[in-house]
């Protein structure tokens, strides 16, 4: 039977992640520079550090269009997107000291050459090949939200058009942004989701773990509210950081159905009976089916993750 630890719960500091969707014209970059920038203000009041910005770029020469109206670094993300290249950057951002990293844009990620879509479409495009990109994405989603440090994603919105009538009945057609090219449900990985409307550059708060964002409506989003979501950030004690797996994929789970299901799903994985190396396995070891050991069958399946996949 599992054991649990409880505790007081405790308000600690956060490192803040923010996401903002809009589609092409949104002002997705600009407005992730004012919030960055009013971020490192209140980084630097508080501790008399000077906070350093990155800001990956993604988006052609378009990370450049601000650099006479913020101070920030800038890195060109070129393809291939593959998730393991934004870990990457994430990883050497905190390396090198950077206190806030601007992602522009994190869609390339997904729908970019190399990105997730491509790598499923090469892989085979069925259902079944989303398991071996979906850990890759995962891991992506994870360092964004365990890191230590501020994060800004901006996302390409899922472009839908909507005939308006102005005040004088003259109708035309607007441009709206629906959701995030990223894979479904990214956004919600966010402390604070904004959807930027392309005409107005208004951003409107989707989800908003601060709750300052509650009940202001449409808004352009500036320094002052970086500085806001910062000092919430920092209205708690210290910092616990985030330990997860290194490896889920070939770490195995502590129940004796599951750990035979992961298994079977890893010798499907591997290619089956088709992969000499998972029959040779299987004819000097006992069948899995038959063991009701817990620590017997995690070994199992670390030494069947090892095999390597055939070409298929």
């Amino acid at each position: 039977m599992a054991s649990f630890k409880i505790k007081k719960a405790k308000r600690e500091k956060i490192y803040v992640k923010i996401a903002l969707m809009a589609p092409s014209g949104g002002g997705k970059t600009y407005s992730s520079l004012r919030l960055a920038t009013g971020m490192a203000q209140e980084i630097e009041k508080e501790t008399g550090k000077k906070a350093k910005i990155l800001l990956a770029n993604t988006e052609q020469k378009r990370g450049y269009y601000y650099a006479n109206e913020f101070d920030y670094d800038i890195v060109d993300i070129d393809a291939p997107h593959e998730p393991e290249k934004y870990v990457d950057l994430i990883d050497y951002a905190v390396q090198e000291g950077y206190d806030i990293l601007i992602l522009d844009s994190s869609s390339h990620e997904w729908e970019g050459k190399g990105g997730c879509l491509e790598i499923h479409q090469k892989a085979g495009g069925q259902y079944q090949h989303w398991k071996s990109v979906t850990p890759r994405h995962n891991k992506f989603i994870n360092a964004i939200a365990d890191s230590p440090i501020h994060i800004i994603a901006t996302m390409r919105g899922k472009d839908q058009y909507e005939m308006v009538k102005d005040d004088k009945g003259k109708a035309s057609v607007q441009k709206l942004g629906v959701g995030a090219k990223q894979r479904d449900g990214f956004e919600y990985e966010f402390s604070c989701t904004f959807l930027l409307d392309q005409k107005t550059n208004t951003a409107e708060a989707q989800k908003d773990n601060t709750h300052l964002f509650d009940h202001e409506g449409a808004k352009l989003l500036t320094e002052g509210d970086g500085v806001r979501i910062m000092q919430w950030a920092n209205s708690g004690e210290g910092y616990t950081p985030v330990v997860r797996n290194e490896n889920p994929e070939t770490e195995a789970s502590g129940d004796l159905d599951t750990l035979k299901k992961q298994i079977t799903a890893k010798i499907e994985e591997l290619g089956g009976q088709k992969n000499a190396e998972v029959v040779k396995y299987f004819r000097s070891h006992q069948n899995y089916n038959m063991i009701e050991d817990v620590d017997t069958l995690k070994n199992y399946y670390e030494e069947v993750s090892k095999i390597p996949t055939i070409n298929k």
